[in-house]
């Protein structure tokens, strides 16, 4: 299983084969089955939100206020919070938010940041295509769920892989100085408001993951307003994806369609029990 059927991340005025070459790895011919290739940045279905690909004939959905695009939505900003009611580090994560420009490249660019950001060493978005292309993590359709951290682990950062995970999990990795990768819908964090009743394949129990469509960076959460929690972001397939704040409720709904997926990095034992 896979995510990221048509990264919608990669779109906005960037050539997707500009940085890598990748048709060695693709083979255009090969159906895809969507319950066994689910593709983390792609939405499945039609969100709003969507951006069509170059080639679908789709017109793209007139959208204001937008960026690239794409809706304008929040950004945290560490002067606007309360210190003492945000978890993580956000504010110096975001120095290391950079926005993926490969097409289905999302978890790829989630990988990249939380190296750079782990190890104060910068890794370029083609060096960390080519190497999940050679090692079979990536074929130019997307990351599979198993494959995403591979790339952490090459380069020496240990990973833990959890499905299921709860929101303490979450705020554990978050809170103790890990960086926490998820596997979400972005239909639903890219639409604010979004009614998860839009969400019917999602929803539909014994098949988690059918919704999810891309993967982020969970860099902190900010309670300044306990009414409204939001969990703040960095994500690569968003033009406006630095320090991204989204709602907690709706990030929840989110984050379920991948069946709770998450992927912490950082120290041995980052995920309590």
């Amino acid at each position: 299983m896979s995510w990221e059927l048509d990264d919608p991340g990669a779109g906005a005025g960037v050539d997707p084969a500009a940085d890598v070459d990748l048709t060695d790895y693709l083979d255009p011919a090969s159906p895809i089955n969507l319950t066994d290739h689910m593709l983390l940045g792609a939405p499945v279905g039609q969100p709003a939100v969507a951006v069509p690909h170059e080639d679908s004939g789709a017109a793209a959905p007139a959208l204001d206020p937008a960026v690239g695009g794409i809706p304008d939505l929040p950004n945290f900003h560490p002067g606007q919070s309360d210190p003492t009611a945000v978890t993580g580090n956000p504010g110096e994560a975001m120095e290391v938010w950079r926005p993926h420009t490969g097409e289905n490249a999302c978890a790829i660019g989630a990988q990249g940041m939380v190296l750079t950001y782990l190890t104060g060493q910068e890794f370029s978005e083609q060096q960390l295509t080519q190497e999940a292309a050679s090692m079979g993590w990536f074929d130019g359709s997307g990351t599979a769920p198993d494959d995403v951290g591979n790339l952490l682990e090459y380069h020496g950062v240990p990973v833990e892989h959890v499905e299921g995970a709860t929101l303490e999990q979450l705020e554990e990795v978050v809170a103790s100085g890990g960086a926490a990768i998820v596997g979400l819908d972005s239909s639903e964090i890219w639409t604010p408001g979004f009614d998860p009743a839009d969400d019917p394949v999602g929803g539909v129990p014994g098949i988690p993951g059918q919704g999810a469509d891309h993967a982020v960076w969970v860099t902190g959460f900010d309670h300044s307003d306990p009414a409204n929690p939001m969990v703040i972001l960095n994500d690569s397939g968003h033009p406006d994806g630095q320090g991204l704040e989204v709602p907690l409720d709706e990030f929840l709904g989110a984050w379920q369609d991948s069946g709770n997926l998450l992927v912490a990095a950082g120290s041995p034992g980052v995920v309590p029990a």
